[in-house]
């Protein structure tokens, strides 16, 4: 377990603070509105947090929570989440544990001995559980210095995943008076933030609002056709990265993942039908990346908690918008660059139409859900920026272009597309307004499939008038004039096209139209290993020999890879390639209590990959990393100065430079306090010399050796600057 010490009057709560950031989590600085969120609940106030998934919300409770003197109840929506947050947090060294119904009675005593001896500083329990007379009994009775209550829009019939147990939570919150509640989401527009604050009565909580926007996911949109070729290209352009196929239904995450195994793909399918431990297991081999491709419908979704998760496709169209970005929040949590691909097609739309519209809901609950679903296409079909698209929707308005989503990146380029209007409505009025989108984009194109002939629709004037335009632009082109009004969709005839007053002016009075350039996608080659530079190769080499590290230990210790240092750590490790202990502690990642469980072993495999490989003939630092490994089999500077060929000043240099940066080497074997006593005023009048140490050498003369005034003046910078 890692001590850290509590807020009291000698540790002020700014130090607190940072120190628990750097030593338990190992980041130097917070982000958004992180800070400001801590010390306003350490002084006693509710709070409801808005931030995107990835975001870091769950630090806003976890450093008051590790600072505080008493326990922090989480609650949190499901089993999955709970064990994921619980295992990140003992692998930081901070005593957590989960109350959830697969514990054993022998399980439970310990966690309930734990909380009365104060050592638990979190408990996550699910909103059922927190909602019980027993736990209420139970919990009643201890000093909570915080509850948090994560994934706080299940409280609001408004919200994207309404859960009943969560509108009980008040009673909880009705046993602690004086203590602060923190509710926070991923997803809220203005009406479930509202909502949530009157469920949860929390009348005095300050609303943290923090930027929705995630610069590393890269956003598009695609039509849904042929979907599985793009996936597979997609697959191929991220090699042994882990990614999400979110799905509407459960046969289509079977099939799916069935055509991706075929294909030599490990991947597996998930939905709630799947038996619950079948389930556990297959959550478990994606965040110990076992099955890197998981096909699955909504039921895999707020129990991931995996921060490399590189790519999230949705092979259908989302129900809402809030559900969209919940979803693709689940890549890139790391901070590295991620993908988010969203396949449109109106098939969706008319399914999520019908399943609305067909349920016992109220009839102003079926309304805003409509609304809703209108907003997710119309994002999908939208032609300028999707980010501001998104964040507009969550009340965070902004104009300029974001930079990461496809219409940014390659803006669509319109054209007179009154010709084409024309071809497309007079071919809709020729078939008397019975076809759907592919069956006339099927006529305008010329094909002789049976039910075009069964139809007599071969015969028409217009058939085959388009067959110069590929069918997928033609699919996008219809999709354009129902987006612009020239085409209505006919919900009541299984989405039959019409013809609207507009189209009628398109055909008849001259009208004009402009459509966008069909976007042309195509699969980006990763980069050929023969094409790498050497840089490049070795920094590649050194990732595998990390990822397998780290692989390696989280087997040994049955913990996810993840947990032990993330995607993003290893990355800046590669960048850096640290070969001594101070720069490996100095990487963003590394905590104190991760240095110590950890450290020796990630430093060691980058010491001996740098000093076996042979690709790049200087690697920065190697040469001090070479002296150190001498020192420590025995050598004496001047043994070590002879096996190199270089001068022993040289080395001497080495060795001082090494004891700055606390390296396990004794520089008082080479010199005394005379030496110190002698030397160090001269140096320090001697700072403002462009170069100090030829100051104090040319001050001396040949009276003392350079190799003293080196070591001397290392001595100095370590202990006492």
């Amino acid at each position: 377990m890692f001590i850290f010490p509590l807020m009291n009057n000698t540790t002020p709560q700014n130090q607190a603070i940072q120190q628990a950031l750097e030593s338990v989590f190992g980041y130097k600085q917070f982000r958004d509105n992180q800070e400001t969120i801590i010390k306003h609940t350490l002084e006693g106030n509710h709070s409801l947090v808005i931030m995107p998934t990835g975001g870091g919300k769950s630090l806003c409770y976890q450093i008051p929570a590790i600072i505080s003197d008493g326990l922090t109840l989480v609650i949190s929506p499901l089993i999955s989440l709970m064990k994921d947050q619980v295992e990140a947090l003992r692998t930081n060294g901070v005593e957590a544990a989960a109350i959830n119904s697969s514990l054993s009675s022998d399980e439970l005593r310990l966690i309930a001995q734990k909380v009365e001896s104060g050592v638990l500083k979190l408990l996550y329990v699910s909103p059922e559980k927190a909602s019980s007379p027993r736990f209420l009994n139970f919990i009643s009775q201890k000093k909570l210095s915080l509850l948090a209550i994560d994934e706080a829009h299940c409280v609001s019939i408004w919200g994207n995943d309404f859960r009943p147990e969560y509108a009980k939570l008040h009673q909880l919150i009705k046993l602690f008076p004086q203590t602060p509640v923190m509710a926070l989401t991923a997803t809220a527009d203005a009406a479930t933030r509202v909502d949530i604050l009157e469920q949860l009565k929390l009348d005095k909580a300050e609303l943290f609002l923090s930027s929705f926007e995630r610069k590393n996911i890269n956003i598009e949109v695609r039509p849904a056709y042929k979907r599985f070729q793009h996936i597979v290209d997609i697959i191929e352009e991220n090699p042994n990265t882990s990614g999400i196929i979110y799905c509407l239904s459960r046969k289509s995450t079977e099939n799916l993942a069935a055509k991706l195994k075929e294909r030599g793909y490990k991947a597996a399918h998930y939905h709630a039908q799947i038996p619950s431990e079948e389930r556990s297991r297959i959550q478990e081999a994606f965040q110990k990346d076992e099955i890197p491709i998981i096909c699955a419908t909504i039921a895999f979704g707020m129990g991931i908690d995996k921060s490399n998760v590189r790519w999230i496709l949705h092979y259908n169209l989302p129900k809402n918008v809030e559900s969209y970005y919940q979803e693709i929040g689940r890549a890139g949590r790391d901070g590295l660059d991620a993908k988010a691909v969203l396949f449109a097609g109106f098939g969706d739309v008319m399914t999520f139409r019908s399943m609305i519209e067909d349920s016992s809901a109220s009839l102003q609950f079926k309304q805003v859900q409509l609304q809703k679903l209108n907003r997710i296409w119309e994002f999908s079909q939208a032609t300028s920026c999707r980010t501001n698209f998104i964040l507009n929707y969550f009340g965070e308005i902004r104009s300029e272009k974001c930079k990461h989503c496809d219409n940014c990146k390659n803006p669509p380029r319109g054209f007179d597309g009154t010709i084409l209007t024309q071809k497309a409505l007079s071919a809709l009025k020729r078939t008397n307004e019975k076809v759907g989108v592919q069956l006339l984009a099927d006529v305008l194109r010329g094909s002789m499939r049976r039910e075009i002939l069964d139809l007599g629709f071969h015969t028409i004037k217009t058939f085959g008038v388009g067959k110069e335009t590929p069918r997928a632009d033609w699919l996008e082109y219809i999709t354009q004039m129902i987006n612009l009004g020239f085409i209505e969709l006919d919900y009541t005839q299984n989405a039959r096209l019409k013809c609207t007053s507009l189209g009628n002016e398109v055909l008849f009075k001259s009208r004009k139209v402009k459509l966008t350039k069909a976007k042309v996608w195509q699969k980006k080659e990763p980069l050929a290993k023969s094409k790498r530079s050497k840089k490049e190769k070795f920094k590649a080499e050194l990732l595998e020999v990390l990822k397998n590290t780290r692989r390696l230990t989280a087997e040994a210790q049955g913990v996810i890879p993840s947990n032990i240092f993330s995607d993003a750590t290893l990355a800046e490790m590669v960048e850096k390639c640290p070969l001594l202990t101070e720069d490996f502690k100095a990487i963003s990642g590394v905590g104190s209590f991760k240095f110590n469980e950890y450290g020796n072993v990630f430093l060691s495999a980058i010491q001996q990959y740098t000093l076996d490989q042979d690709i790049l003939k200087n690697v920065k630092g190697s040469t001090y990393l070479i002296t150190l490994m001498k020192y420590k089999e025995g050598l004496s500077p001047f043994q070590i100065a002879k096996e190199r060929g270089v001068a022993s000043d040289t080395i001497f240099g080495h060795i001082g430079y090494l004891y700055e940066k606390y390296e396990a080497v004794d520089v008082m074997q080479y010199i005394n306090t005379d030496d110190i006593d002698k030397i160090k005023p001269v140096y320090l009048k001697s700072l403002d010399a462009e170069r100090p140490e030829t100051a104090v050498y040319l001050h001396f003369g040949e009276q003392v050796q350079r190799y003293k005034i080196r070591l001397v003046i290392s001595w100095i910078k370590r202990n006492e600057q």
